[in-house]
C-alpha cells in the first residue's frame, strides 16, 4: 500500500501564481493540492472547516505568499504554529525584506522561493522537504552526518556555496547586508569596496561568489564613458 500523499494548501492571491502553485505539485509524486485560498480569511476558513476533532490539520504543507489582500502571510503562519501545526511551510513570494526573512525563519519556513521561479527549482525545494520528512517519520536514530544534513536541508548545492579560499564569512555577511538593505539598487565592485573598506578586486570576488550561488544578479550599468560598468543587485534568495 502506497503512502498517503502530502496534502498541500496554497495561499496566494495572484491568479497566475496560484495556478502555477497548483500545477507544480500535481507534477510531483507524493503531493496533492487540498485547497487554494486567495486571502488570509479564506485560509483561516479552510483551516477551521477541515480541522479534525483530534487536532489534525486538513493539510500537511503550506505554499504561502507573504503579501495578501487582507494581511501578511506570516500572521497566518503564526496562528498555525500557535494552534499546533508542525507541517512544512514554503514561502513563494516577491518579498525580500530582511525583517520578513528573519521572521520567516523564526516561524519555521523551510524554503523561501522568490518569484518568478521555474519548475525545476520548485521541484528541488519540495523534493527536499519530502526527503527530510521521510527521515523524520522513522524511528530510532539517523545514520551519520549525511542523513542529518538531509533533514536540515544541507544539500550538495548548499555545500557548493562554501566560500572560495581567501574569502571570509564576516566580510561576506557585510556584503550581503549592504546589498540586501536596498535590493532595488545596483552596486559596483568599486562602490562595495569603498563602503566596506576593501579593495575593488576583493569586493568583486565576493560579488562574483554571490552571483555564482544566485544570491545576486549582475547587469551592465550604462551611461558613462567607455565600457559599461558591471553592477550587482540582491536577488533576494534566502
Amino acid at each position: 500500500m502506497s503512502a498517503r500523499p502530502y496534502r498541500v494548501l496554497v495561499v496566494e492571491d495572484e491568479a497566475l501564481t496560484a495556478q502555477t502553485s497548483v500545477d507544480h505539485p500535481h507534477r510531483l509524486p507524493g503531493f496533492e493540492v487540498a485547497a487554494v485560498a486567495g486571502s488570509l480569511l479564506e485560509a483561516r476558513k479552510v483551516t477551521a472547516a477541515g480541522l479534525h476533532a483530534d487536532g489534525r490539520f486538513p493539510f500537511d504543507v503550506v505554499l504561502l505568499d507573504m503579501n495578501l489582500p487582507d494581511g501578511h502571510g506570516l500572521d497566518f503562519l503564526q496562528q498555525l504554529r500557535g494552534a499546533g501545526f508542525h507541517g512544512g511551510v514554503l514561502a513563494l513570494t516577491a518579498a525580500t525584506d530582511l525583517p520578513v526573512l528573519r521572521r520567516a525563519v523564526a516561524y519555521g519556513v523551510v524554503q523561501y522561493l522568490v518569484k518568478p521561479f521555474g519548475f525545476d527549482e520548485f521541484a528541488a525545494r519540495l523534493g527536499g522537504f519530502r526527503a527530510a520528512s521521510a527521515l523524520l517519520a522513522g524511528g530510532g536514530a539517523l545514520e551519520g552526518q549525511e542523513q542529518v544534513d538531509a533533514v536540515f536541508r544541507v544539500s550538495r548545492e548548499r555545500r557548493a556555496e562554501e566560500l572560495p579560499k581567501g574569502l571570509t564569512e564576516g566580510t561576506l555577511r557585510e556584503v550581503v547586508d549592504l546589498l540586501g538593505a536596498d535590493p532595488g539598487r545596483g552596486h559596483s565592485a568599486a562602490e562595495v569596496g569603498e563602503r566596506l573598506g576593501i579593495s575593488r578586486v576583493t569586493a568583486r570576488r565576493y560579488l562574483e561568489h554571490l552571483e555564482r550561488i544566485r544570491r545576486v544578479r549582475r547587469s551592465a550599468r550604462h551611461g558613462g564613458r567607455g565600457r559599461p560598468e558591471q553592477e550587482y543587485r540582491w536577488a533576494g534568495r534566502a
